[in-house]
């Protein structure tokens, strides 16, 4: 699968990311931190996709930043529209939907749940790709 880009946290693609969105997904990163305290050696163990830790601070961190990445509502439901948007390859948006249809079809019982398990399932699933930043 070629590179494209989706703005999420913890599901951000590490290629083809401008300086702006770097710069975006820290300010998104610092953000979450302050607002939902998880332990941030947690956060940074997530980049190398180790999800075996699950507590509600890092699910509650995982759907700040689709929050605000514009990927989810605070109720916890995906903006599939946007992400697809965001994938430049015409090509390449078949792949990507059916990787997050496949992660949205395990929905958590609140929306923090729901969060958490898309991250994980989608760097369970395209690890190449994926990184929880």
């Amino acid at each position: 699968m070629k590179a494209f880009i989706v703005f999420a946290v913890c599901v951000v693609l590490a290629q083809a990311l401008t300086d702006e969105q770097k710069e975006k997904l820290k300010k998104h990163r610092s953000e979450c931190l302050a607002e939902t305290k998880p332990d941030e050696q947690l956060v940074n163990k997530l980049k190398t996709g180790d999800y075996k830790t699950e507590n509600e601070p890092l699910k509650k961190y995982a759907l700040c930043m689709l929050i605000k990445s514009e990927l989810m509502t605070k109720d916890g439901k995906f903006k599939k529209d946007v992400a697809l948007a965001k994938v430049p390859n015409a090509a390449d948006k078949p792949a990507v939907e059916k990787l997050i249809d496949a992660c949205l079809a395990n929905k958590g019982n609140t929306p923090h749940q729901t969060a958490w398990n898309y991250v994980k399932c989608y760097h369970e699933k395209d690890p190449k790709h994926a990184i929880f930043l």
